[in-house]
């Protein structure tokens, strides 16, 4: 007889199984997917489709996984390059295009008549695949970019409207399609290209193929022209992961090899590059909590000397000059590791009374006393201007929180927690200052008592 299981049992495998990811191979679309890469030379992969609790939609090893190891040879053949579509029936309409397109319209509006195709298209299993919507700024709403942290609204906005200008320089170009889908009604609606075009933007890389200009296309130089790449596209974003894609031109595949060692069902993940949340959310739609890249900005004019005030111009121009000079404007942050030492040195110049610039060099290098009046007061001033950041913003963590109960959209939500992010930064490195200044006057009582004997 078996004994029965207890309820804290039953807790421990319940968190368990909200941690474990959950295989999607087994899903038509995904059974027809890698029936078709099979058929086209993609063979014995160690990947599977798979959900995963924090990241959403991946990969997963189906194996243990050695550095160098080769995980994908993508034959050129699955690829959507531009000299697929230059060696396909979009060719004509390509050649007569005027104006001209760019690469990326073309590809998008390839992609939409592949979509449109449905199983005469080639590329049917892949495309059907990809989401149907994605969380960039395309396809926020007026409601979704006001939940945006206010520096963000105006970017993530002007995306927007880059690709409803792209979309409206096609219009003479949709003319000439016309005549390829007229039982579509409402075919080249712009719903259909947000989805192309973000698609693009997204998942496409920019990995040089050999061959990859065409002379009928606008923008078309020696730069690596967008291509999408099945299955490659789903590895999710890890900034410390590594993954080196290299064109085989003997084998005329994309070969992909893991500079990381992955466990068997493990997520297996690639670095985008050191972007910031902000960049994350611009151009790929997601954010990384906790992304070590993740930085709040402040300005020399309006943050620092609004807050200072400064009175003696003629001092206050030789210290700009001093900071300048010494490449000492560029980074005013606070990041995952608290204040940039970027800001305290140019706080500290700010509130050095002497006009010495020995002194100031003094500061740029290091030789000031750690602990000492003006690095306490440097500390103070950026605690504060931590604070009034903290303000400008409409709502706390913990109504933000409240709050996504209520957004109900993956754009929205997404807004949400890229305002959390930021202020949770600005929260640690205000912990991190008080943290420091406790030790300083620690230290300064010790230093007294010591005198004092």
């Amino acid at each position: 007889m078996v004994a029965r299981r207890g309820r804290t049992w039953r807790r421990r495998r319940r968190r368990k199984d909200e941690t474990r990811p959950v295989s999607l191979a087994h899903e038509e679309s995904f059974v027809r997917f890698f029936r078709w890469l099979h058929r086209n030379g993609c063979r014995n992969l160690p990947l599977k489709p798979a959900v995963f609790p924090e990241t959403g939609r991946g990969l997963m090893a189906t194996k243990a996984l050695k550095h160098e190891e080769l995980i994908l040879a993508i034959p050129k053949r699955l690829l959507i390059t531009i000299d697929a579509i230059m060696d396909s029936y979009f060719a004509p309409y390509i050649e007569r295009a005027d104006p001209q397109l760019t690469p990326t319209q073309a590809l998008a509006v390839f992609l939409m008549c592949e979509k449109y195709r449905r199983e005469e298209s080639f590329w049917s299993p892949y495309i059907d695949i990809l989401p149907e919507e994605y969380t960039c700024p395309a396809f926020f709403t007026e409601d979704d970019f006001r939940l945006l942290p206010n520096s963000l609204r105006g970017r993530a906005k002007a995306k927007k409207y880059e690709c409803h200008k792209e979309y409206k320089e096609l219009a003479p170009f949709f003319k000439m399609l016309a005549d390829l889908f007229p039982d579509q009604e409402d075919a080249f609606n712009f719903k259909d290209f947000k989805w192309a075009w973000s698609a693009i933007k997204t998942r496409a890389f920019d990995v040089p193929l050999g061959g990859e200009t065409c002379c009928h296309l606008r923008d078309s130089g020696d730069t690596p022209t967008p291509t999408m790449f099945p299955l490659v596209d789903s590895i999710n974003h890890a900034a410390q992961a590594k993954i080196r894609h290299r064109y085989n031109e003997k084998r005329r595949c994309l070969e992909s090899r893991t500079e990381t060692v992955y466990r068997r069902h493990a997520e297996v993940m690639n670095s985008y590059g050191r972007a910031d949340n902000d960049n994350l959310l611009l151009e790929f739609g997601f954010i990384v909590p906790g992304n070590p890249a993740d930085t709040v900005t402040f300005h020399l004019v309006q943050d620092v000397l609004e807050y200072l005030q400064p009175e003696n111009n003629e001092l206050l121009e030789r210290k700009i000059m001093f900071l300048a000079r010494n490449n000492l404007i560029s980074d005013l942050t606070c990041g995952v590791t608290g204040v940039s030492p970027q800001l305290l040195i140019v706080l500290m110049v700010f509130l050095c009374k002497q006009d010495d610039e020995d002194m100031w060099e003094d500061l740029r290098t290091g030789h000031f006393e750690e602990d000492g009046p003006l690095d306490v007061r440097a500390r103070k001033v950026a605690g504060r201007l931590l604070s009034l950041r903290l303000r400008t913003y409409a709502t706390s963590i913990e109504e933000d929180e409240e709050r996504l109960k209520e957004v109900t959209s993956p754009c929205g939500r997404l807004a949400v927690y890229c305002g959390m992010e930021r202020k949770r930064l600005l929260e640690n490195g205000l912990k991190m200052l008080q943290h420091s200044s406790k030790v300083a006057i620690a230290k300064g009582v010790l230093r007294k008592l010591f005198s004092g004997r």
